[in-house]
């Protein structure tokens, strides 16, 4: 190191040389981010990771569409994890008001808004509303293994129905819900409102309506199709057990005798006759959220998602199929 005088004083002051000066500062200012570093992160440590908020979506379904619906949750969710499906299970009748009301986006209905509920949200809340067609399901009529099916018909479910028949052979009718879609459904279709026969019951569940008719040959149970659809579940495997999917003798184009059921063939082709619709509602607002549910339930992911549980898409996903002929040999 150097010594240099101080002017003046005749003492000397020691001087580093410019290569110790330089090092030493270097080692100081490394030490001032290492230390500055560590600090950060344990601030960083201890400091919570705040979760991303979510969109939220709230979406009215009707309970007779539970089972299919909550796979496209599932795959929609996880496809789009930035957003959450807020899905609550109600009657139409709590649907219509939850939309009318705004607490609900969305409605997934077992079937198309009439002329007088439209008429109705624009009149009384200047409610416009879209519709779109997603799927078909169907009314499953379902019996006893022991159940004989061969003359069961429309008119004999009509003929059932009537508030007017006494007879005492007629078949008990059971329904999963007092005011769920399947009784009102079927009511529309045989022409009746409110009354009906002593022989039509309600009960609490598509389940509790299952094991009734395991237990009673003369009984006919309706439930949504969508709940006895997939077969590469072994719950649905088990129900048919000990039950089966009741047939109706109908009519083809040419006149001919046929039996359809609730199965996709029969309901594709419009042949079985409690087919049903599988609808979307929406506010005329074109709200971003609302089409990107929509679109996914009606495009290819959600198509493909009801023919796997055995539902028909009402927009089919196309089947590309190549075939290579390399190597093939032409026959003599």
């Amino acid at each position: 190191m150097l010594y240099m005088a101080c002017s003046g004083c005749g003492r000397f002051i020691r001087v580093l040389k410019a290569g110790e000066m330089y090092r030493t500062l270097l080692w100081a200012v490394i030490a001032c981010v290492l230390f500055g570093s560590c600090a950060q992160k344990q601030q960083a440590a201890e400091k919570p990771v705040a979760e991303v908020p979510k969109s939220v979506l709230n979406v009215d379904v009707d309970p007779g569409i539970e089972h299919v619906m909550a796979h496209q949750k599932d795959i929609f969710e996880f496809l789009n994890d930035s957003l959450k499906l807020n899905i609550q299970y109600k009657t139409e009748a709590a649907m219509l008001e939850d939309f009318r009301t705004h607490k609900a986006d969305v409605l997934v209905m077992a079937r198309e808004l009439d002329t007088a509920e439209k008429e109705g949200m624009i009149s009384h809340d200047t409610l416009y509303v879209r519709e779109l067609q997603v799927a078909y399901d169907a009314v499953a009529l379902i019996g006893n293994k022991g159940f004989s099916d061969t003359t069961l018909t429309m008119e004999k479910l009509k003929a059932a129905f009537s508030p007017d028949n006494n007879d005492p052979n007629t078949h008990l009718m059971v329904f999963d819900e007092q005011q769920g879609s399947v009784v009102k459904f079927m009511l529309r279709k045989l022409g009746y409102k409110e009354k009906v026969s002593s022989h039509v019951y309600a009960l609490k569940s598509p389940k509790e309506v299952i094991d009734y008719v395991k237990k009673d040959k003369n009984a006919i149970g309706f439930v949504p199709f969508n709940f006895l659809s997939d077969f590469n579940d072994s719950r649905v495997l088990r129900i048919y057990d000990s039950i089966k999917i009741l047939s109706l003798r109908s009519k083809d184009e040419q006149g001919h005798d046929i039996r359809v059921s609730a199965n996709q063939v029969d309901i594709v082709t419009a042949q079985y006759p409690l087919r049903r619709n599988i609808n979307t509602v929406m506010r005329y607002n074109y709200a971003p959220l609302d089409w990107q549910f929509v679109n996914f339930l009606y495009k290819e992911r959600g198509a493909r998602i009801f023919m796997k549980d055995g539902l028909i898409p009402a927009h089919i996903p196309a089947l590309d199929i190549e075939v290579n002929t390399d190597g093939l040999k032409a026959r003599n």
